[in-house]
């Protein structure tokens, strides 16, 4: 590397290269004699220092360079960690809401046995007032005589006596998974899919039997959460068919309670999921029992 010079004769500041290091020779300049230093063993204490302050800054900004991979290393193994989490706790949820949904459809199968069909969405009284979900008349079946006869099913379930019963217990087969964390204890997640075309009709329920369509393909029991107005799972509410457009995104809708789709039942009571990207259409021929549409083999797999 080139050094500079200074000529003590003519004061003349010259770059040298290191090569000419200990010679002797003219100015340049003035022409006068001049021995040229030995370079290579005049290294000043401030250049010395300049260049020990120039390694330190190199470490400082490398230490901080390795500070902000390990930052960002950690930030992402922390975002990763919590989307694992997450899809865990939804992959639980959805295969316990399965669990609870085949329960149930194992109860109003048997219910089905025993009075030739299943339960109506709600009884009435004489004037045709609704009074207790079909929730309440399955109890026997899901092993829950005691709740059942506690319930006074003359009367309309938001009586102080059954609201006081419904709150203070629920069979803990119709809540939904995802109610641990989000509230909701005396809410059902499960609900018929009742009007013309289904199961559940206004000339009163069918029965397994009356089922034209693959029941493998014909659902029973879903999940969802449409609008109620006391939050107990005795209220006479279900989702209508009518104004059925899919899954999520709607109150009338099914499913709404986990992030990407639905859990159902079908007849045969075997729980599947449904994605919330599954067409109207398809959902639809699903809830009918008797509408001859087409389906493929692999439409609940």
């Amino acid at each position: 590397m080139p050094y500079l010079f200074t000529c003590p004769h003519c004061q003349t500041k010259t770059q040298v290269e290191d090569r000419y290091s200990g010679q002797r020779g003219e100015c340049v300049t003035c022409g006068g004699e001049i021995q040229l230093p030995d370079f290579a063993s005049q290294a000043t204490p401030q250049n010395i220092q300049s260049t020990s302050v120039s390694k330190q800054f190199a470490s400082v900004v490398a230490a901080i360079v390795v500070m902000i991979l390990l930052l960002a290393i950690g930030f992402a193994a922390i975002y990763q960690g919590r989307q694992t989490v997450g899809l865990l706790q939804t992959n639980r949820d959805r295969t316990a809401s399965m669990r609870n949904l085949e329960k149930i459809a194992a109860a109003m199968n048997a219910y089905a046995a025993d009075h030739g069909s299943y339960p109506p969405p709600f009884t009435t009284d004489a004037a045709g007032k609704p009074l207790q979900s079909w929730r309440v008349l399955i109890l026997p079946y899901l092993g829950e005589d005691e709740l059942y006869n506690l319930i006074d099913r003359n009367a309309a379930w938001d009586t102080q006596q059954n609201m006081s019963v419904a709150f203070s217990q629920m069979p803990a087969v119709y809540r939904h998974p995802s109610s641990q964390t989000s509230g909701g204890f005396s809410e059902s997640g499960y609900y018929l899919v009742t009007g013309d075309r289904t199961l559940f009709p206004s000339t009163g329920p069918l029965g397994p039997n009356q089922v034209v369509d693959d029941p493998l393909k014909t659902i029973l029991v879903v999940e969802a959460s449409p609008p109620v107005t006391s939050g107990v799972w005795t209220e006479p509410v279900d989702v209508d068919f009518a104004t059925l457009q899919g899954i999520g995104g709607s109150s009338n809708n099914i499913g709404g309670l986990l992030d990407t789709g639905a859990a159902i039942v079908t007849v045969d009571e075997r729980g599947h999921y449904l994605d919330d990207a599954t067409p109207a259409s398809t959902l639809r021929a699903l809830v009918t029992p008797r509408g001859g549409e087409p389906l493929a083999d692999d439409t609940l797999d």
